[in-house]
């Protein structure tokens, strides 16, 4: 319950408001995601249902590789070691 209540102040609230207002104004970053002049992976767990719905990012992110490796959808935390390892061979 203390470290509930240590989290639960409003100083710890500050992030948690800008994302959701970010989702509140239903704004579209596509024009932004075009622009990307460097490489982007999007990584996506091959149990991850959703992984389908990235495929429209290849088509509008220039030079945009989708990979997927093990696991589902929180990989960092799924897959430590399948992360660190594609990470080291993308560097």
């Amino acid at each position: 319950l203390d470290e509930t209540q240590r989290e639960n102040r409003p100083e710890a609230r500050t992030p948690v408001q800008a994302f959701n207002a970010g989702l509140l104004q239903h704004r579209s970053y596509l024009d932004e995601l075009r622009e990307i002049a460097q490489p982007v992976f999007i990584v996506s767990g091959n149990s991850d249902k959703r992984a389908a719905n990235r495929e429209g990012f290849r088509a509008d992110i220039k030079n945009c590789e989708l990979i997927s490796i093990d696991g589902c959808n929180v990989l960092p935390w799924e897959n430590p070691s399948g992360v660190r390892k594609l990470i080291s061979q993308l560097t």
